[in-house]
């Protein structure tokens, strides 16, 4: 009776089963870099109004983990102007929006596929 050496095939059953982890775990220190990317943008975009100059000083940013997903979360800490944010970012009856509230995550979206991928590629 023939006998097989399936041990390389077993040793890669066990790296296959362990990447989603190890993946996830690679993912957030990425995400981590691209909220504080996002919020620099945030930020840039908040200053510089004449009716809420310190507005910038309540952007802010949090990233959460599972073994299933990685989120971060970037916005306007609500105190302060912070409260007026909705209003510069979205406008009112009376005003128009004064910022793009989307453009930091459609500028940083390409930058986190990039290092994501490549976070995934070195841990799997």
């Amino acid at each position: 009776m023939a006998e097989w050496d399936t041990s390389e095939l077993a040793a890669l059953a066990v790296s296959l089963r362990l990447a989603p982890v190890k993946a996830m775990a690679a993912i957030v220190p990425v995400a981590g870099k691209a909220g504080v990317n996002m919020k620099a943008s945030m930020r840039r975009a908040a200053s510089g109004h004449s009716h809420l100059p310190g507005l910038s000083r309540y952007v802010e940013y949090d990233v959460t983990s599972s073994p299933l997903e990685v989120s971060v979360e970037v916005g306007f800490r609500k105190e302060g102007q912070g409260n007026l944010a909705n209003i510069a970012a979205f406008g009112s009856v009376n005003n128009a929006p004064v910022m793009d509230i989307t453009q930091p995550l459609r500028a940083e979206v390409p930058r986190f596929m990039e290092w994501a991928s490549k976070a995934i590629a070195g841990a799997v």
